[in-house]
């Protein structure tokens, strides 16, 4: 009997066939490993040394990674990675500190001197890296407020205190435009209160250096624009102002309290 080599070659493509999608979809069942060092999942903050809690987990509940101090102030490092991933921890400074710790979580208390990126290298089975930023403030120099909200509900700033040295205050402090935004309005009213809303300070804020009674930058900021009236309004989503802040005791403070601290009426207006 003659055998057919066409017929052949049809089994023979048929079993290659099976053959290769049965391979095709092992491979698709059997999906490769994730490699665990595509995943950072390393922190790295800091909290000024006040306030700062004695151990890593609370701390990283409300731990800051962008800090202003003062000179010769102390904050406290944390840092958490991965045990089975990292095992040591290589901080540096931007004044040439540098610091070796053995461990993949941690604490440390430091005196920063110099402004600037704090980093942080975690190495092990895997190598990760993390940086926050401190500003050291040796006499007075600009600080811009940015504040969010609208006219109806006012603008708001909450500067935490855990992020700012509580000896710093604002010796003046003026309107200015936020960076890419056209719209821009001079006049403001302010009341400034402790984190806790304890202690409120009110007084009004020009396009002109103005006092600003000396109260501390770390706080709960409001804004409302005055003056308005008319077919002027003020819809813009963000405002801006220009401080000048120093540590107390700061020679340079004003002594002049100007506007009067008395609370003023705040303006009625209707959500629109």
């Amino acid at each position: 009997m003659k055998r057919n080599p066409s017929k052949n070659n049809i089994i023979l493509f048929a079993i290659l066939s099976l053959f290769v999608g049965g391979l095709m979809l092992m491979v698709s069942g059997c999906p490769g490993e994730i490699d665990p060092c595509a995943v950072n999942n390393t922190k790295f903050c800091a909290i000024v040394k006040e306030l700062a809690p004695s151990s890593v987990q609370p701390a990283l509940e409300d731990c800051q990674t962008l800090l202003t101090i003062c000179d010769g102030k102390e904050i406290e490092l944390y840092w958490q990675a991965d045990a089975s991933l990292t095992s040591n921890v290589h901080i540096t400074g931007p004044g040439g500190e540098v610091y070796d710790f053995p461990i993949s979580e941690g604490h440390a208390t430091v005196t920063p001197h110099v402004s600037g990126k704090w980093e942080a290298v975690f190495s092990g089975k895997c190598r990760f890296t993390k940086s926050i930023n401190v500003r050291v403030i040796k006499g007075p120099e600009p600080y811009t407020i940015v504040a969010n909200g609208n006219i109806d509900v006012g603008f708001v700033c909450n500067i935490n205190p855990k992020a700012v040295d509580k000896d710093l205050i604002i010796i003046a402090i003026r309107s200015a435009q936020c960076a890419g935004v056209s719209e821009y309005w001079e006049n403001w009213s302010c009341k400034k209160t402790n984190w806790d809303g304890s202690y409120p300070t009110f007084f009004n804020i020009t396009k002109n250096d103005g006092s600003a009674n000396n109260t501390h930058l770390s706080g709960y900021w409001r804004f409302d624009p005055s003056g308005l009236g008319g077919t002027f309004t003020y819809s813009g989503k963000s405002a801006c102002f220009q401080a000048t802040i120093c540590c107390e005791p700061c020679d340079l403070s004003p002594t002049d309290i100007y506007p009067s601290p008395t609370p003023t009426p705040w303006p009625t207006r209707s959500p629109r």
